[in-house]
């Protein structure tokens, strides 16, 4: 089958979406599928700039395809007649974060933006074979904002086997993308309520230079400089291995993630427990309390404790790692099931 994958394209951009796009062409390609990976251009500066790429998505015409496998706004709105969703993200900054401050605001133009998005999304949906997506929470989502029902298709590791245990160190690692909506701030804040010696490494490429400015001067302003190591620059595959290998805990902290992240389940592999927070959304399905990591009010001062009882009761952590490790057997993550709910 010929299949065309679509996504969004950001320059000098690599994250979670990248990464699971190029594992799916990889994956469909092993199957015996003639498979491309078309890259759509995403700006979303303005609110016309969003117009634009809107736009531009629907007039894509993908000649020859098979089958069109969409990923993300606006990409997934790319036309063809047979087409699949496994939706990783929608714009969320005019549904569930409207009128936060992560999100649009009400008044004009956010109003109008809102209405557009909607509704192309809605024509959208009402065009596809099938939807899912990659937690719960999307699914939710969905079906509360626009009444589209979808089910949950787990995204796998693109490879766990290159994911080791080394003991545990003394440092919480928060990785990813360093952007206000994954709160690495926060973070830092919660190092600074530690009574422990527990030291803190965020790695990870900032979104913007404020991102970076605002990290810095927050080390800076709690006098953490010693104990905050801060790697704001890509991370290659190695040294992302070497540094969850040796943590003593993953830390994640997203408002109201669409899955339970790369960084959770890389964490898990690697035997660390996660430290996330109660409206990290779908963290929540595999950060267990009591089993694989700790859950805490979105509070610097809870974070911190969960940080300095990890640190300084290496029983639990240990319990808590192996517990995280168990389950990920248990979800039993398959690219071929990934493969062939798609391609039926």
């Amino acid at each position: 089958m010929k299949i065309a994958v679509v996504n969004n394209a950001a320059p000098f951009q690599r994250g979670g979406a990248e990464i699971l796009a190029d594992a799916l062409v990889h994956h469909l390609d092993r199957h015996g599928h003639d498979v491309e990976l078309v890259r759509i251009p995403f700006a979303w500066s303005s609110p016309e700039a969003i117009i634009d790429s809107i736009v531009a998505a629907r007039s894509i015409v993908i000649d020859g395809a098979d089958l069109v496998i969409g990923l993300k706004f606006p990409a997934y709105l790319v036309p063809h007649p047979n087409k699949v969703l496994w939706l990783l993200h929608q714009f969320r900054q005019v549904y569930d974060l409207w009128g936060s401050p992560h999100g649009y605001q009400p008044g004009e133009p956010g109003e109008t933006l809102r209405r557009i998005i909607k509704q192309v999304d809605e024509d959208c949906f009402a065009g596809c074979r099938h939807i899912h997506c990659i937690a719960p929470t999307g699914c939710d989502r969905l079906m509360r904002f626009n009444g589209v029902p979808s089910g949950v298709l787990h995204h796998p590791l693109t490879d766990p086997g290159a994911l080791r245990h080394d003991g545990y160190g003394d440092y919480v690692l928060a990785l990813g993308r360093v952007n206000g909506s994954k709160r690495q701030l926060l973070a830092v804040q919660a190092l600074a309520h530690t009574s422990s010696s527990v030291r803190l490494v965020v790695a990870g490429p900032p979104e913007t230079p404020a991102d970076a400015a605002a990290i810095e001067a927050e080390v800076e302003r709690l006098g953490l400089g010693g104990r905050v190591d801060l790697r704001l620059a890509f991370v290659s595959e190695d040294e992302k291995n070497d540094l969850l290998a040796g943590a003593l805990a993953v830390t994640y902290l997203p408002i109201d993630e669409d899955s339970y992240g790369y960084v959770t389940v890389e964490a898990m592999t690697s035997r660390k427990p996660v430290v996330t927070v109660t409206d990290s959304g779908g963290l929540l399905e595999v950060v267990r309390p009591d089993r694989t990591g700790i859950v805490c009010p979105p509070d610097a001062s809870a974070i911190g404790q969960a940080f300095d009882r990890l640190h300084t009761d290496r029983a639990l952590t240990e319990r808590l790692g192996r517990g995280a490790q168990e389950l990920v057997v248990e979800l039993d993550l398959s690219w071929d099931r990934v493969v062939q709910v798609l391609t039926s």
